[in-house]
């Protein structure tokens, strides 16, 4: 990767493929607004959802073209309609306009301003708001778009158990320290259609305690420009791994990926072998026992603060000063830091790290990769929350990774299995010759391997002790997919069951172009102590 380049004074290499000042986005956003497809939202009230722009595909691994589109969704709020549109970039001559058929499943931060606003202005709710004794985050789901099912113990949560016509957005409501009712959380549902509070709290009261031992929730920080792929290279003289990163908040891409994905590799290559076309985390969900909250299909492109100081790469990637690491939520309980976006150090075991913090409500979701030079890399999710009456409740987390490997190139790929325990005299490995939905199971030791058929380069997952098992098929899916690798397969259906499986439909996977889906799981009692396990597979190259 020509692009990155040395960094002085750290054992890096980094580099950025196009730069689009602050001053072209604005002139851009102008000429589109003025565009007579879009002259209808001049008498509407709306607001930009979501919004990215296209990198058309390269034919050479591990370079990014400049954008050829921009893509965005909008939502009416006076007629309760969202849009897609796309538009060509950096000239938006041509503008496609498509009506969505339903609500748009995603977060805004500017629709949860809008909200935050509505309920200052409420006679009563905002009261707290406009003294000053209170502060907003955002609840959960972030909007009603699907209805919740059935609970055995009544809810905690106000999600209702239909779908409402209008936009509903969700926010709590936090008491600031001194004012006395700081054990109290309110949960308000805003509707953005007729700009009201339409529902609150829980099992008829306004607000809840704050229980179960997680810290407040805090402010922002500063944000770092950029969301673009960027280069990385380590170590500095002599590259082992050389790879793209994508920062989360760049990660949601309309219609392929959604949810967003925590931190997402491309083009990752060891000792100059391609290993990786594209790793992330697409699916992320959490289901709670007796429906007591959610279930809740949560996502990855949510940044937030967490302590990192040292130098900024560019694209949100900031290189911690040496003796230093990034330190997230699960590391001091502490829900404050000073920067968003993706840290990257040198740990002390010698491991190359890249972390980032992403919330979804009162969760806080750690995600990243660790590098050995030795071979190894290892995908890594940990899991915390900030102070809620829904943590008091037993309930399952799941993440899955989506991991589209292609060793030394695309395509001729087959996937193994065996029970055997590694490094012993005979190892049994058995093809995966069709796509497969596997289980893992305690006190077996099995493994997969991904292996180049020409060239016999291997990639061994090997699972970590606390990666959890499948639990229900009402908690989630399964624990590994092997199947076809289709760009329209990245990241299930829409709301909190995903259906991983769905893309298991009998095709061969013996020599082909594949994606492994590997998922982990984290059981929470409810009431426990807080704690946050690293889960993920190490991965093992060789050949």
């Amino acid at each position: 990767m020509k692009e990155a380049v040395p960094i002085r004074g750290m054992n890096i290499r980094s580099g950025v493929f196009y730069v689009i000042p602050e001053r072209q986005m604005r002139d851009y956003a102008r000429m589109l607004w003025a565009h007579p497809r879009l002259s209808f939202l001049h008498k509407v009230r709306y607001n930009v959802l979501a919004a990215h722009l296209h990198n058309p595909p390269s034919s050479e691994p591990g370079r990014v073209l400049f954008p050829d589109k921009a893509v965005l969704v909008i939502y009416d709020y006076d007629n309760n309609l969202g849009y897609q549109i796309e538009a060509d970039f950096p000239v938006p001559k041509r503008v496609e306009i498509t009506p969505l058929k339903e609500q748009p499943d995603i977060f805004s931060e500017a629709e949860f301003r809008d909200a935050v606003q509505v309920l200052a202005s409420d006679p009563k709710y905002g009261e707290p708001l406009r003294r000053g004794i209170a502060y907003c985050s955002p609840g959960m789901p972030p909007v009603i778009t699907e209805a919740a099912p059935e609970s055995l113990w009544g809810r905690i949560d106000p999600f209702p158990n239909y779908v409402p016509d209008h936009r509903m957005v969700s926010v709590l409501l936090h008491f600031r320290p001194g004012s006395g009712r700081e054990s109290e959380i309110g949960h308000f549902l805003i509707d953005l259609t007729d700009r009201q509070v339409s529902a609150y709290g829980t099992g008829g009261s306004d607000f809840y305690p704050a229980a179960c031992g997680g810290s407040p929730a805090s402010g922002s920080c500063t944000n770092v420009g950029g969301s673009a792929w960027q280069a990385l290279e380590w170590p500095a003289r002599n590259p082992v791994w050389s790879m793209l990163v994508r920062r989360p908040s760049g990660t949601r891409i309309i219609g392929e990926q959604d949810y967003g994905a925590g931190v997402e590799l491309m083009d990752v290559f060891y000792n100059g072998r391609l290993v990786l076309k594209r790793g992330g985390m697409p699916v992320l969900n959490v289901f709670y026992d007796n429906n007591g909250c959610g279930p809740y299909r949560d996502w990855l492109y949510s940044e937030t603060c967490f302590k990192c100081t040292g130098t900024d790469l560019g694209n949100g990637l900031r290189f911690a000063n040496a003796g230093t690491r990034a330190v997230t939520i699960c590391d001091d309980s502490d829900d404050s830091g000073n920067f968003r976006g993706v840290g990257v150090y040198e740990d002390t075991d010698g491991e190359l790290v890249l972390i980032t913090e992403c919330s979804a409500g009162w969760y806080r979701y750690i995600t990243g990769w660790r590098f050995s030079q030795s071979g190894i890399f290892k995908p890594r999710f940990q899991y915390g929350y900030t102070e809620n009456s829904c943590v008091c409740i037993g309930r399952l987390h799941n993440g899955y990774w989506r991991l589209h490997f292609a060793l030394d190139g695309l395509g001729g790929l087959a996937v193994e299995e065996t029970d055997s325990p590694r490094g012993g005299r005979r190892e049994n490995w058995q093809p995966i010759r069709i796509e497969a939905r596997r289980l893992r199971w305690p006190n077996r030791p099995t493994r997969w391997r991904v292996r180049k058929l020409s060239t016999g380069f291997t990639a061994e997952i090997v699972p970590s002790a606390k990666d959890g098992f499948h639990e229900r098929s009402n908690t989630g899916e399964g624990d590994v997919w092997v199947v076809k690798a289709r760009s329209t397969e990245m990241q299930g259906s829409r709301g909190s069951f995903a259906n991983i499986t769905q893309y298991v439909n009998g095709e061969r996977t013996l020599n082909e172009d594949l994606v492994v889906w590997y998922g982990v799981h984290l059981r929470k009692r409810g009431a426990d102590t807080f704690e946050c396990p690293p889960l993920g597979p190490d991965i093992y190259l060789s050949g």
